[in-house]
Order: structure tokens, then C-alpha cells, then sequence
């Protein structure tokens, strides 16, 4: 029997709720590591690559969890007609300033964890887009 529109709809918010609690997630994450990159751009060592890196894995984690959640998000658009997302996410890179460490691929890796964080924001504000048209429906 097929669901009913509510139902389908109520699927589809569950489902960007879960998108958003780890891109939300790793948007801390991303937050961290840029800490730490700054630190480290400022004469850190290979202590404060360490942290940075951790931080950068962790949101790499997020990330992918971010990405199962928007696959199955999509599929329960699929329900819903008139509803499109439009979310590319990036993967992150482990940077080689860990032990390059200098200020010029410090300064690398802390602009790919901008860029990072740049995606990881838009991907949160096309699906928080998307959720409140679902719940206007």
C-alpha cells in the first residue's frame, strides 16, 4: 500500500534532521581544526599539526556520515514531488604539513579547511532550504 503524502513528507524531514545533525557535526569539527591550524601557522609543531589533523579527521567522519544521511535524504525526496536538493560535498585530503611543517603548507592546509568549512555551510543551508519547504507543505 502505497504511504500517504504526510507520511512521505514526515520521512523526508526525518531524514534531513539526520543530514543535518552531522553536518552540523562536522562544521565543529571544521571549526577545531582551523583553530588549530591557526596555532600552528603561528609556530605550533608537530603536536599542533596532530590536533589540527585530528580535528580534520573527525569532520572527514561527519563528512561521511553527512553524505549516507543526504543519499537516503534524496531517496525520500524521490516521495515527495516537487522538491529538489542540490548538495555537493567535497572530500577532505590529509594535507602533507605534518611533517612539512612550514608556514607555506601551513598556510595549504589552513585554506583547504576553509574551503572545507565553505562546503560543509552551504550543503547545511541547502538542506535546512529544503527542510522548511517540507514543513510549509
Amino acid at each position: 500500500m502505497p504511504k500517504d503524502r504526510a507520511t512521505e513528507i514526515g520521512e523526508a524531514i526525518v531524514a534531513a534532521n539526520d543530514a543535518l545533525d552531522h553536518l552540523e557535526r562536522a562544521a565543529d569539527k571544521l571549526d577545531d581544526a582551523r583553530r588549530w591550524g591557526m596555532v600552528d601557522m603561528l609556530g605550533g609543531g608537530f603536536v599542533t599539526s596532530l590536533l589540527k589533523y585530528r580535528g580534520v579527521d573527525d569532520a572527514q567522519d561527519e563528512i561521511n556520515a553527512a553524505k549516507r544521511a543526504l543519499q537516503v535524504f534524496v531517496g525520500e525526496l524521490d516521495d515527495v514531488e516537487g522538491v529538489g536538493l542540490n548538495v555537493e560535498l567535497g572530500g577532505l585530503l590529509q594535507f602533507t604539513d605534518l611533517f612539512l611543517d612550514n608556514v607555506i603548507t601551513d598556510w595549504i592546509a589552513q585554506r583547504r579547511i576553509d574551503d572545507a568549512q565553505y562546503q560543509v555551510a552551504r550543503a547545511i543551508r541547502e538542506v535546512e532550504r529544503v527542510r522548511d519547504q517540507l514543513c510549509r507543505m
